[in-house]
């Protein structure tokens, strides 16, 4: 059972439900328990060969349907939205996509008031510990350590969250895994759901990316190395966003008046793919947070959002959680380093907010004046 659960079930109630995540992570298979234990069916669109009107005489005598897949037919929206404005109070339906159902919602015709999204992630330290809950955001501020899962969390840092190479623990598993993954975005995803017909220079692209994670996102290098334009790469990459691949930070700025506004950092969906160490420690953290304020934000628990600092005097911080854009949380990722980063110290009195640092090794549980030092181990399972 995955941390969602719940929420999902809650919010069938009252509105149709979003599932949306990278392929892989387990949307089918959760979509598939909820419909089982609720006594609704299965629709897959990729098995599906009939149109949308043939599909909806098909299931509009049932009390729950999934249909999983939808947004690969070219007119899902209008037939969401057609189906709830109609059957809503008879007919409850689960609607899954690996492309951005959250960004595709913001075009054509709107949707909203008609349906509550929730974001399935890779699993992590929260999850494997809590996997049925989904811990609130006042819980990050405890910085007590928590009983270690040290396999746990080797297992994440050297297979990623997805299931299948998690649960597996071998690399020859993950490496296969890997390959027909990326294969699979490449061949499937970006070909049909994309204008873009490069797909070899696509997957070099997608090939480039571990070695750039945590560092300020250069498009004009990307460009130079694969020899085609600035627009180009950049399109592939709000691409790789709508598809889950990647994700992108943006420099917080709020008061901080020597702040560099439109820098970005790249992550990982899949950091399993990244070779230094220290990057990957990085993008595991990254993608911890990034899940917590996605479930924060899809369970109503307020506004949150990630980011990361820095100021023209090249004073930085790895995130910045903020609520109502406000910052509520700063943390530094280190491999090894047990005392707090210069950067740390300063935005978290700059600011005004509580900071911890994470460390990759194990056993660390110190405080260094007002910021405490823990092992990833440690602290991460607070996190959903």
């Amino acid at each position: 059972m995955r941390n969602i659960v719940k929420s999902i079930e809650s919010d069938l109630k009252n509105k149709f439900v979003f599932i949306a995540g990278p392929r892989q992570v387990g949307k089918t298979y959760l979509s598939k328990e909820i419909s089982s234990r609720l006594g609704g069916k299965y629709y897959s669109w990729d098995l599906s060969v009939v149109g949308g009107t043939l599909l909806e005489k098909g299931f509009l005598n049932d009390r729950l349907v999934v249909l999983d897949e939808l947004h690969k037919y070219d007119h899902w929206k209008n037939f969401i939205k057609g189906i709830y404005d109609k059957y809503h109070e008879s007919l409850k339906v689960i609607v899954t996509g690996s492309a951005r159902l959250d960004i595709y919602r913001r075009g054509g015709d709107s949707l909203m008031g008609r349906y509550y999204l929730h974001h399935l992630h890779p699993l992590t330290m929260g999850e494997l510990a809590r996997p049925t809950e989904v811990p609130r955001p006042e819980e990050i501020l405890d910085f007590s350590p928590l009983t270690a899962d040290r396999n746990s969390f080797e297992n994440l840092l050297r297979f990623s969250g997805f299931p299948e190479p998690f649960f597996s623990s071998s690399e020859e598993i993950h490496n296969k895994w890997s390959i027909q993954r990326r294969e699979l975005l490449v061949r499937e995803e970006i070909r049909d759901l994309t204008n873009i017909s490069m797909l070899g220079l696509v997957e070099h692209l997608m090939l480039l990316l571990p070695s750039r994670v945590g560092s300020p996102l250069s498009i004009n290098s990307l460009r130079e190395d694969l020899q085609i334009s600035y627009n180009t790469v950049k399109n592939w990459l709000e691409a790789f966003q709508k598809l889950y691949i990647s994700f992108h930070l943006k420099s917080y700025t709020g008061s901080l008046g020597r702040s560099i506004q439109k820098e970005q950092k790249l992550y990982l969906w899949d950091w399993s793919q990244i070779s230094d160490p220290g990057a990957r420690f990085e993008n595991l953290v990254a993608g911890h947070l990034w899940k917590a304020v996605h479930l924060w934000r899809d369970n109503g628990y307020g506004d949150y959002e990630l980011w990361f600092l820095r100021d023209r005097d090249r004073r930085e911080v790895d995130f910045c959680i903020t609520k109502d854009n406000k910052p509520f949380l700063l943390v530094e990722a280190k491999l090894s380093d047990t005392i707090p980063a210069e950067p740390l110290d300063y935005f978290s009195n700059r600011l005004k907010t509580r900071a911890v640092q994470i460390v990759a090794t194990q056993g660390v549980e110190k405080k260094a004046g007002s910021i405490p030092v823990l092992s990833a181990d440690k602290w991460l399972g607070r996190l959903p």
